[in-house]
């Protein structure tokens, strides 16, 4: 053979980002999904069954949760401004006294069996098939041991035959340390027709093992078998049983509360269960492209392999032309061609990939977030940060391995549909996940569906919170993508960005997990006349405020921060020495345009003037800063910005604070210097500038909505020049077209 890549490189130049492959992260993604679906059975068995807690003890609990909820209703509604009518949930829950061993048992013992099938698959297989010993061909095993020895997985591997098996084909299997490569009977006839040929085949199986996705393929295949059918069985026998009682006034089985939440619980199990299924056959198709690609590099071309496909076809490939894609577990011919073309195609995730991985961390979400049994009643403040971390991880993680090796194949460029797909895919996973929680239908029940309006609001909102995420981690992976190459360990380097990426978006993401709920008892207790949808975009407004501190402005900095700290490192790498403004030499918006120095400065005049003129009110001063906001975002990228929406929320946050904080020291200045009015202070107190800094937060960010949006509806056709007298620096219109493949970010 001759290999035109050595074995030690390979893995180096075919993956540049080294970063996990698709396939692994697809396949983390499938063992949290549908490990977290089985732990919900699986506690919701322990928690009732094997701890003696009876139906008719939960239907009381739940009777006595509804009595409290409506008469909670009843007074706020009857006095809504009095302040004595407190909500007192002082129902006991027969659950609350599971003991942590008998849950973490019944989930230790579904690992171990696991495992266990894991260990002694490979034995099972060979015995069933008739596998046997390569024997008495000398020169077909001196032929293998060579190719094994020039891919570097000399003597880890062993040939196994199967000499009644007329096809051609070959099979990679075995657990950890013991792997081994069966060849058909067809196939070893062909090493005597066509070595090319045979070469080829033996080639993938091995690249395979060096690809290390054989655990992979069979750990997804087991947890599927032994999770699958029964997540779809409870579902399908589940949700028939709840809407028969749901259709039954008075039911002596359970109340409608318990119902609905059973119905959504099985719902969501059902969707999760389909969820998987489709991931589990993406991560087969995925191993088999990322295979094909290692024997490329081997080879130095993609000849050989072509040839095979041609001359012998794929007898694994589907040919129905009427099977869904999401059904296959091989790829077509099509497919591998194209991937062996086009290397960009390898690692390309697609909508449902994206959505499951919105779905999934949803539902860890609220399976966390509600303890070890659920019901709410071990919720607290510990499994609600625990929830928060986990989750946020999975979604920041995933999405950002799949858009950032995307970035890397494509030489710092990410397809806008394709960021499109990640956006939509994740708020649909993660929204209608979410909205089927099993305590929020039990509250809706509770509280007589008043409220449900609330659906087109916050589905909207997550829809345009799951654009501006992925868009977000296509920019933060557009400005890191130089780097990995230069960088010693680029695992590492990846995992602290993404992992200070999860931790800013984090408390965000809690507050959007939180905001239904909210609104829901909101909508009972403070405004039960007012529809949903209605008391949602108040409560958004409102509570936006208040959690601007602890969500919003975490959020705002790692959004800001993040990229440009990713573009300022890299332009130094590559300049070799300090990177000088923001942007290529000289660029026409300066420094103090590009922080909203100017806009900011005029707001605080603004409202100082307002003040003056006996015209101020606070919802004015909002109104002004506001506007200041989107005009500082739209000034300071109106000529060329490298990552233009993130420069354009940096703008709107600093011209915001730069505003209140300026508003309050001239206020302060003028009341008690100019009027007398109290001892003259020329600085902000530690309480102006905590609110200076942090209450810009939400107005600079639906500032950067807005100016996203704009960018969108106004795109700059590519390589077009800026305006102003600015000097232009050597491929500017390169950069300006490699900007707009970024479009609003």
């Amino acid at each position: 053979m001759t290999a035109g890549v050595p074995a030690g490189r390979a893995g180096r130049e075919r993956d540049p980002f080294g970063l996990p492959s698709g396939t692994t992260a697809r396949f983390v993604l499938l063992i949290t999904a549908v490990t977290t679906a089985s732990a919900t059975l699986v506690n919701s068995v322990s928690s009732t069954v094997l701890t003696s807690v009876e139906p008719r003890q939960m239907l009381a609990y739940y009777q006595c949760a509804t009595r409290a909820t409506q008469d909670a209703a009843r007074a706020r509604s009857a006095h809504p401004g009095s302040g004595a009518s407190a909500f007192v949930f002082d129902c006991h829950d027969p659950r609350a006294g599971t003991a942590w061993a008998v849950t973490a048992t019944a989930t230790a013992l579904l690992l171990l069996s696991v495992g266990c099938v894991y260990v002694c698959l490979p034995a099972w297989r060979s015995r069933r098939r008739g596998y046997r010993e390569l024997t008495g061909v000398p020169e077909l095993s001196a032929y293998l041991e060579e190719l094994t020895r020039t891919t570097g997985l000399y003597p880890r591997v062993t040939f196994l035959a199967e000499p009644l098996e007329p096809s051609i084909d070959a099979l990679a299997f075995g657990r950890a340390r013991r792997r081994q490569v069966v060849l058909s009977g067809g196939l070893m006839a062909l090493f005597a027709r066509d070595r090319d040929a045979f070469r080829s085949v033996v080639l993938h199986e091995l690249a395979h093992i060096r690809n290390r996705d054989l655990d992979v393929a069979f750990l997804t295949l087991i947890v599927w078998r032994m999770s699958g059918p029964p997540l779809l069985s409870f579902a399908v026998l589940a949700v028939p049983g709840s809407l028969a009682v749901l259709a039954v006034p008075g039911s002596l089985v359970a109340g409608p509360e318990l119902a609905a939440a059973n119905l959504t619980h099985a719902v969501r199990i059902g969707l999760l269960a389909v969820l998987a299924a489709f991931l589990k056959n993406s991560v087969l198709r995925s191993r088999e492209l990322h295979a094909d690609a290692r024997v490329r590099s081997w080879e130095g071309s993609a000849d050989s392999l072509l040839r095979l496909f041609r001359s012998y076809g794929l007898p694994s490939a589907p040919r129905s032309s009427w099977r869904s894609a999401l059904l296959r577990v091989h790829p077509t011919a099509a497919q591998r061609e194209g991937a062996l073309r086009d290397e960009r195609l390898l690692d390309r995730a697609g909508f449902w990939d994206f959505c499951a991985v919105g779905a999934t961390a949803a539902f860890l979400y609220d399976f966390l977030e509600l303890g070890p049994i659920g019901g709410g009643s071990q919720t607290g403040t510990g499994t609600e940060a625990l929830a928060t971390a986990l989750a946020s991880a999975l979604l920041v993680g995933a999405t950002g391995t799949a858009l950032w090796r995307g970035s890397a194949w494509a030489a710092g460029t990410v397809d806008p549909a394709r960021i499109r797909n990640a956006g939509l895919g994740l708020a649909l996973g993660a929204g209608v996940l979410h909205l089927l929680s099993p305590t929020g239908a039990s509250s809706a029940a509770m509280l007589g569906g008043r409220g449900v309006t609330l659906i087109i609001p916050y589905a909207t909102l997550v829809g345009l919170s799951g654009l501006a995420t992925a868009g977000w981690l296509a920019a933060v992976a557009r400005s890191w993508t130089a780097l990995p190459d230069r960088w010693r360990r680029p695992r590492l380097m990846a995992a602290a960005v993404l992992g200070a990426s999860a931790a800013g978006l984090a408390p965000a993401f809690d507050y959007l997990m939180q905001l239904p709920p909210l609104t829901l008892y909101a909508a009972s207790f403070l405004f039960p006349d007012t529809p949903g949808a209605l008391v949602f975009v108040s409560d958004f407004v409102t509570l936006s405020v208040g959690v601007a501190a602890s969500a919003l402005t975490p959020l705002t900095v790692a959004a800001v921060l993040i990229p440009i700290a990713g573009q300022y490192v890299a332009g130094r790498a590559a300049r070799g020495r300090p990177a000088t403004g923001f942007g290529p030499l000289q660029p026409t918006a300066g420094p103090l345009v590009r922080l909203g120095v100017p806009v900011g400065l005029a707001a605080a005049g603004m409202g100082v003037l307002m003040a003056l003129l006996g015209v101020f009110s606070f919802w004015g001063m909002i109104l002004v800063i506001c506007a200041a906001q989107i005009g500082a975002a739209l000034w300071a990228t109106r000529d060329y910005a490298p990552l233009p929406v993130v420069r354009g929320l940096l703008a709107a946050y600093g011209s915001g604070a730069l505003a209140l904080l300026g508003w309050f020291l001239l206020m302060k200045m003028f009341g008690s210097c100019a009027l007398g009015a109290g001892t003259c202070a020329a600085l902000p107190s530690p309480e102006d500038i905590f609110l200076g800094l942090t209450l810009p937060s939400p107005g600079a960010l639906a500032a950067c909505a807005v100016h996203a949006g704009l960018r969108t509806l106004v795109p700059r056709p590519a390589g077009q020049s800026p305006r102003g007298g600015g000097r232009r620096g050597p491929g500017r219109a390169a950069m300006t077209r490699k900007a707009t493949a970024f479009p609003g970010w």
